[in-house]
């Protein structure tokens, strides 16, 4: 048995004297109380401490790996899966971040191999994801656009990952916005909404509907793109949830709101026979209640329109 145990067991074996023989025991129990949780505290933050220390250390070991010449491609995957198993957490990304492996992962999103290139982007999305810290060092260091790059990809699944990296990157973020507009990210995603793979499809629909919620300037940039048509194309009068469905409605509506969108008169009344059949499929399935929503928005947009 442990110190740390002996001495929590010692502990509790006071506190259970304490309740029995003294008048004020509520007070007693309060007290020790107190002294387990900083006895827990204590013994916690050594084992956090220890085991971050050491992940940096693994940390530094498959930087060295991936970083050498003389490697197999297997012991690189080998390497990149160790990194994406700890980066979850948000203090060891930081310091995967801090020792220099941005400057690693930015070489190996391009690399030919495309598992260790996958594996190497999905590590970039799962560090940036409601990060600060990394979203702005990937910024800085340009990731935005060698993944824009990436959306040309003939790699479908290259493809996939680099909209989940980029939206990782700049959702909430707003310098990253900002380089995503210098980069002229509209146009390089807009190809995805034409993709034949439905993941694809439906996270550069979602990505599109998320950045014309947040900034106008995006909003007008996709519908002056013409985003809106291609959307429209996939638009179904599905009688039951249907995910890209619900991601085409979605992103429709943001693109509809308070916008400069353009409709010709046939457009205009197809698109009000779909959302009118879409409705009245769906609107008493509960599965349904966001896609039901989504073309109640659009119907009600379209009619602010000149």
């Amino acid at each position: 048995m442990s110190d740390n145990s002996r001495r929590a067991l010692n502990l509790q074996g006071v506190l259970k004297y304490s309740v029995e023989h003294t008048a004020n025991a509520e007070a007693a129990d309060a007290q020790l109380s107190t002294d387990l949780d900083e006895e827990k505290s204590r013994f916690l933050e050594g084992a956090i401490n220890s085991l971050t220390v050491g992940a940096s250390n693994d940390f530094k070991t498959a930087l060295e790996i991936l970083d050498s010449l003389e490697t197999s491609i297997e012991e690189k995957e080998e390497s990149l899966n160790h990194l994406r198993s700890h980066i979850d957490d948000i203090d060891l990304a930081n310091s995967l971040a801090k020792m220099g492996g941005t400057k690693t992962l930015i070489r190996y999103i391009t690399v030919p191999e495309k598992e260790l290139q996958a594996l190497s982007i999905n590590i970039v999305a799962e560090m940036a994801q409601n990060n600060i810290f990394c979203q702005d060092i990937f910024t800085k260091e340009k990731f935005l656009p060698a993944l824009a790059r990436n959306l040309s990809e003939a790699n479908e699944n290259i493809v996939r990952c680099s909209i989940y990296a980029i939206s990782s990157i700049i959702r909430s973020f707003q310098p990253g916005m900002n380089e995503f507009k210098r980069i002229n990210g509209v146009k390089a995603l807009l190809p995805c909404l034409k993709s034949s793979n439905s993941d694809v499809y439906i996270k550069a629909a979602f990505l599109i509907a998320s950045l014309c919620s947040l900034d106008k300037s995006l909003r007008d940039a996709f519908l002056k793109a013409d985003a809106f048509s291609i959307l429209l194309e996939n638009l179904k009068p599905v009688d039951d949830f249907d995910v890209k469905q619900e991601t085409t409605l979605y992103a429709c509506s943001t693109l509809s709101l308070n916008s400069n969108l353009k409709l010709s008169a046939e457009k205009r009344k197809d698109l009000d026979l779909i959302l009118a059949q879409i409705i009245s499929n769906n609107k008493q399935n509960e599965d349904c209640e966001d896609m039901v929503n989504y073309a109640k928005n659009i119907a009600d947009n379209l009619k602010t329109l000149p």
